[in-house]
């Protein structure tokens, strides 16, 4: 091992306590906002809460919370200082909690070490007036009722950082670019696992191991997918907000409730239906009927940490499957499928109709947006485009929120609804950029129409509009869907039915 290199695990009060702490002249300034210091507080809150901790009582190490890394050069012109390399805008903000926590006679007892505690800092007019700012946000937040002294217990007993200390400047250098610039960077998927692992009781140890082994074997491009195209988009227009990019910044999207903690009225039904089920599926006499009740999941739910967060991400991987491998080849018989079963059924309908309406079916749809429609005038071969696919995904999101919430039940009227909702978009724009899809939803948000729905006709009753003009060009499938279906006239044509 290098001798140069020291590490260690230390807790936030022995960190602090360092009385040789710089900031050298080359750091960046300091530059974190209210919002990076509520969700520190917010993860501080939690995790004390989480263990039920209180002043007082023995730390366990198994409850201690890693708050990251802080990165030391240990300068040889001046032994006693160290700088910090890396970890100056975390370990400035705990500097400032300490800092105004020990400014209140509620924690004077537990914060007489601070007294000679400082952090050197540069001439750095950004940072100062930061820092001003940031202690005023921070004594606020220090003063209110959550801020206790057991959460400060729990922040400087229980909060630890890895502290790396180097002796010569380039290796601290080198170690603070492979960290932050080489290294391959945690997924939010990732950081999502590490967070619901961590919501596990103690009496699921065992059935934690094997969601670990489960989650490991899973193929990380395909999780991205779920997440970023389908679970994110879908949790967040349901909501009337933006969704063009998932990333670490949104995981708080996939973190709930935990019902080791204080159980809030709102939760009560939730906690009835999760301690039910697996009161059913655990009871002796499973081992006769060999019944098995599942969860009943949706897509925009209050999110159970841990083991039923992996359930729910399983359930929709699952229930996803179909829309992004339809094909018109897809084996009828043996394909058990929602979407298929019910495209299959609805076609099967539509070949022994009475009165041979030529109008095209849900299959007809999505064999054409899929490009899998061998008709000439369903010709569709430009749906590879960027745009097409962020149309097509909308589509789908659109599709499995309606089949989560509502079954089959008018699934294939829904499917040629919503088509026609999302694919005006397409029609109407010679180019369709994620902006777009989010000026659509925005415009029309059939998502939180969705959400307000109490049964299908409550969602399908609104008259779409009809198309007059279009924009764009290389969709000859889709417009003659669009005709088929009553839903695009073009002008010229409107003119010549008056005439005559």
């Amino acid at each position: 091992m290098n001798k140069s290199l020291d590490s260690k695990v230390i807790t936030i009060k022995k960190l602090l306590a360092e009385p040789n702490l710089t900031i050298p002249v080359y750091q960046r300034p300091y530059r974190w906002t209210e919002e990076n210091i509520a969700d520190l507080l917010t993860d501080i809150y939690y995790q004390c809460k989480r263990i039920g901790h209180k002043l007082g009582n023995l730390c366990n190490p198994d409850n201690n919370y890693r708050l990251g890394t802080v990165v030391l050069h240990h300068k040889k012109s001046s032994p006693f200082e160290l700088d910090i390399v890396d970890g100056q805008q975390r370990t400035l903000t705990l500097m400032l909690i300490i800092l105004a926590a020990s400014k209140s006679e509620r924690f004077k007892s537990q914060l007489e070490w601070y007294s000679s505690a400082t952090i050197r800092l540069p001439d750095c007019t950004e940072t100062h007036k930061n820092l001003s700012n940031n202690f005023l946000l921070i004594e606020r937040q220090v003063n209110s009722p959550e801020f206790t002294p057991d959460v400060l217990d729990f922040l400087l007993n229980q909060c630890e950082v890895v502290q790396v200390t180097l002796q010569h400047l380039s290796e601290a250098f080198q170690f603070f670019d492979s960290q932050n610039a080489r290294g391959l960077d945690l997924s939010p998927h990732d950081l999502l696992k590490a967070f619901h692992l961590r919501e596990f009781p103690t009496s699921e140890n065992t059935l934690k191991q094997s969601i670990v082994e489960h989650w490991e074997q899973l193929d990380t491009r395909d999780l991205k997918l779920l997440f970023s195209t389908y679970l994110y988009p879908i949790r967040r227009w349901s909501l009337g907000q933006p969704a063009i990019h998932f990333s670490k910044a949104n995981v708080d999207v996939f973190k709930g409730i935990n019902f080791n903690n204080a159980c809030y009225p709102f939760q009560q039904g939730i906690k009835v239906i999760h301690n039910t089920i697996d009161s059913y599926n655990k009871h002796p006499h499973r081992a006769i009927d060999y019944q098995e009740m599942d969860y009943p999941f949706q897509l925009t739910q209050t999110i159970i940490n841990g083991r039923r967060f992996f359930e729910w991400v399983t359930y929709y991987q699952t229930l996803i499957s179909p829309l992004n491998n339809f094909s018109q080849e897809d084996n009828k018989e043996k394909s058990e499928n929602w979407l298929v079963s019910a495209l299959y059924k609805e076609d099967k309908l539509q070949e022994i109709s009475v009165d041979n309406d030529p109008r095209p079916t849900a299959l007809t749809i999505f064999q054409v947006i899929a490009n899998k429609r061998k008709e000439e005038s369903y010709s569709y071969t430009y749906s590879w485009r960027q745009g097409d696919q962020y149309v097509r995904r909308m589509f789908n999101s659109l599709v499995l929120s309606y089949y989560d919430r509502f079954g089959e039940q008018h699934l294939t009227r829904a499917i040629e609804y919503i088509f026609i909702w999302a694919y005006t978009l397409r029609l109407q724009n010679k180019s369709v950029y994620l902006e777009s899809i989010e000026k659509h939803i925005r415009r029309n948000n059939l998502f939180m129409r969705l959400q307000q729905s109490l049964s299908p006709v409550d969602f399908l009753n609104k008259q779409l509009p009809r198309l007059t003009k279009i924009e764009a060009t290389n969709i000859r499938g889709i417009e003659t869907l669009f005709k088929e279906l009553g839903y695009y006239s073009s002008a010229k044509a409107k003119e010549s039915a008056n005439e005559q």
